[in-house]
């Protein structure tokens, strides 16, 4: 084989290294953000396949390429993903990782195949250089597969492992990366070891230290199986912070429909109380009446009526829960100069104690939101209504328009801090409760803001069908 057939064989080789490496940096790119996608980002991948290919074709070198592709990709992401560059950043580490590892394992197999071939030549052949291109080609062509093979597995094991859906703080990025840059630092130390001018001669580091032709592999596949671990116990790790705080907060809410089933039973008690003292209060009035006491008929009546009012509810629901949660609610609008209003009118349809959730969640939710706002320029309306086997419950409230709905996102961004340390949540948990109260009578939560009202429709169907448990 001529020296310009092996250029041209090392050139096409080369290109089509390039465009895998391009191909597998988009696949790590899905799988990290793969719950943002768009049009936009298909022709973002295809220009920069595109770009990588052409920057190829350019007498550069090969960090030259990797530097101007992670400028361009810092670059977009800064554009399209502001809250998730930290993700970005894992994600071309990551990548350069993987490059390094298939390079270090595709490397030894090709310095090996080498030195057989390399051994059956002899020099003293007239064909012996052509020989040599040959033998050269095979090896590029063989390291070429090799490297794509485990590029490629490495990668689509790393696509399943990566869920996507959490964010990546610093402290995240650093902790998943640290294996990344010993890979990459290994790879390089090797790269530079390999052959070493001394005067005349040369130190080749596989014919001096032919062990490292299986230790060298060993390492890359070691690390490459630690980051793989890493990742997913960091996954699992999110997995159970995320349970914790989610069981934290049903607890809570747990505790607070407890507490108003037993203001209910305090209020009803109340009630019969006052119900069976009636008779003592009109004897006490027929008395005073007898004995010609007007001014003290007059006072007591007032007493009586104050105590009556205590006990009266603006709002009847027809529930004694629902009756307490959305009275209280309404008192606490009121004394926060919030306007309040309900047409709420309940049956049962639904057991209470996931009604109260849903209510409680809500209601609380839209008066934090008014408190934000000027005293007097809150509201909040609550209705249900009824469409054939559907309960449809309506909150409605103003706001100060800093809570938009992310598109593609069902749930709009909390503004309240974690309870608990060290979670980083997207949605409210709140809100992801009625969700999964909803989804469990097969319904659903929609929400939309139209200028500075929020809006969030809960639809429940009733009967039989919404008691399957969860």
């Amino acid at each position: 084989m001529s020296q310009p057939a092996f250029e041209m064989i090392n050139g096409i080789l080369d290109i089509w290294k390039i465009a895998i490496q391009a191909v597998m940096f988009l696949v790590l790119w899905a799988a990290a953000f793969r719950e943002k996608k768009s049009k936009r980002d298909g022709i973002a991948a295809v220009l920069f396949i595109l770009a990588n290919i052409g920057i190829g074709f350019l007498p550069c070198a090969g960090w030259v390429r990797y530097g101007v592709s992670a400028f361009v990709i810092m670059g977009y992401a800064g554009i399209c993903y502001k809250k998730q560059i930290g993700k970005a950043v894992f994600v071309m580490l990551a990548f350069y990782n993987l490059h390094c590892l298939g390079f270090l394992i595709a490397n030894s197999i090709y310095m090996k195949i080498m030195s057989v071939m390399m051994k059956s030549l002899d020099a003293m052949q007239e064909s012996y250089l052509q020989r040599v291109y040959q033998c050269q080609s095979i090896g590029m062509v063989v390291f070429v597969f090799f490297y794509m093979a485990l590029f490629v597995a490495m990668t689509v094991i790393f696509h399943r492992l990566i869920k996507g859906e959490a964010v990546m703080a610093l402290q995240d990025v650093i902790l998943l990366s640290i294996l990344n840059f010993v890979g990459s630092m290994i790879a390089g130390v090797v790269n530079g070891l390999m052959i070493v001018r001394i005067d005349t001669d040369a130190f080749v580091l596989f014919d001096e230290q032919p062990d490292l032709l299986w230790k060298i592999p060993m390492i890359a596949v070691l690390i490459f199986a630690g980051e793989a671990a890493l990742i997913y116990f960091w996954q699992r790790y999110r997995i159970l912070l995320a349970e914790r705080q989610k069981h934290f907060v049903e607890e809570q809410q747990v505790k607070a429909m407890k507490k108003r089933l037993e203001e209910a039973e305090n209020f009803y008690g109340s009630i019969r109380k006052v119900r069976h003292e009636m008779k003592n209060h009109m004897a006490n009035i027929k008395g005073l009446a007898g004995a010609g006491e007007y001014g003290e008929i007059e006072d007591y009546i007032r007493r009586m009526d104050e105590t009556m009012q205590e006990l009266e509810y603006k709002y009847v629901t027809g529930n004694a829960v629902t009756d307490v949660i959305i009275n209280d609610k309404c008192r606490r609008a009121e004394k926060a100069g919030i306007r309040f209003d309900a047409d709420f009118r309940y049956g049962g349809e639904i057991p209470v104690f996931d009604m109260g959730i849903i209510l409680n969640n809500l209601l609380d939710n839209a008066i934090e939101a008014c408190e934000k706002l000027e005293t007097g320029k809150g509201f909040i309306r609550l209705s249900l209504k009824r469409k054939k086997q559907f309960l449809i419950l309506y909150v409605e409230n103003s706001f100060d328009g800093a809570v938009p709905v992310s598109k593609g996102s069902p749930l709009p961004p909390t503004t309240k801090q974690s309870i608990l340390p060290g979670i980083i949540t997207e949605h409210g948990i709140g809100l992801e409760n009625v969700r999964d109260i909803a989804e469990r009578y097969f319904g659903g939560v929609n929400i939309k803001v139209k200028g500075d009202v929020f809006h969030v429709t809960v639809m429940l169907q009733q009967g039989e069908v919404g008691k399957v448990s969860k």
